[in-house]
């Protein structure tokens, strides 16, 4: 597989990280310079890795073509490209719509949008797509969990909830903080709640086939303390504002495009 980015920010890196140390891992992996300190960092680290000359220069010579920039550059910076009918474009760039893609990449008309974590450079986490096309599928299941889904307000929806880490690290923060304020060394006090986060986590995936009010009843033993926190939690309406702010959220991915 021949791949090209156009784009090397964050997400773009952790993707081409992810991918080469996958197996199998693409043969050439071909990255814009636009930001050129990533670029020439990406190209040290994997042998396949090349930094092109320019943007028409990754689309000349990639079968697969991945627009990982921000959404408000995607149309200045995608237009002036020539795609050939025979690529294949996946877009990184949350908020553009698949309708949007199609009259900038034409001819080309297999695009598929995919929104992967920072995570995937270490091969897990989630990454929402749509539509499910097989390859794509597959190519992202090497490098973390790839959920397709049957329409783009499904794939809205799940993108949405990506942005809910802030808010976690700050509940996580809050837990922490508690533990400082009663005595606990503060690396420890971290390193602890870290721990209890990736435990809790690890059988989070459990969901999947039993849902989560089977976990919450799996760890509430009645009476208990899990019980105790989650109904004072709920009592003082802590959990009342998340469908509001995802709705909020959501609103911003299905804004139509000015």
């Amino acid at each position: 597989m021949h791949i090209g980015f156009i784009g090397t920010g964050n997400i773009a890196a952790a993707t081409v990280r992810g991918l080469c140390t996958a197996t199998p891992a693409p043969e050439r992996v071909l990255i814009s310079p636009r930001n050129a300190e990533k670029a020439a960092a990406l190209a040290a680290e994997f042998a396949q890795v090349e930094v092109a000359a320019d943007n028409q220069a990754v689309v000349d010579g990639s079968e697969w073509v991945v627009i990982a920039v921000r959404p408000p550059q995607v149309e200045p910076v995608v237009s002036p490209l020539r795609f050939r009918p025979d690529q294949a474009v996946i877009s990184l760039a949350a908020a553009v719509s698949l309708a949007t893609l199609q009259k900038l990449v034409a001819p080309a008309s297999r695009i598929v949008r995919a929104v992967p974590q920072p995570s995937v450079a270490r091969h897990f986490g989630p990454i929402a797509l749509f539509p499910a096309d097989a390859e794509a599928v597959a190519l992202f299941e090497r490098i973390g969990s790839a959920v397709p889904v049957g329409d783009e307000h499904q794939f809205d929806a799940l993108c949405t909830i990506t942005a809910i880490a802030a808010s976690q690290y700050a509940f996580l923060g809050k837990v922490a903080d508690w533990l400082v304020g009663k005595g606990v060394e503060r690396r420890s006090a971290a390193r602890f709640t870290a721990a209890i986060a990736q435990s809790v986590a690890a059988d989070a995936d459990k969901a999947e086939d039993h849902g989560f009010p089977a976990l919450i009843k799996e760890v509430s033993t009645p009476g208990g303390m899990n019980e105790q926190i989650l109904r004072m939690l709920t009592e003082a309406g802590s959990f009342e504002p998340i469908d509001g702010a995802l709705d909020a959220i959501l609103a911003r991915y299905e804004r139509p495009a000015s």
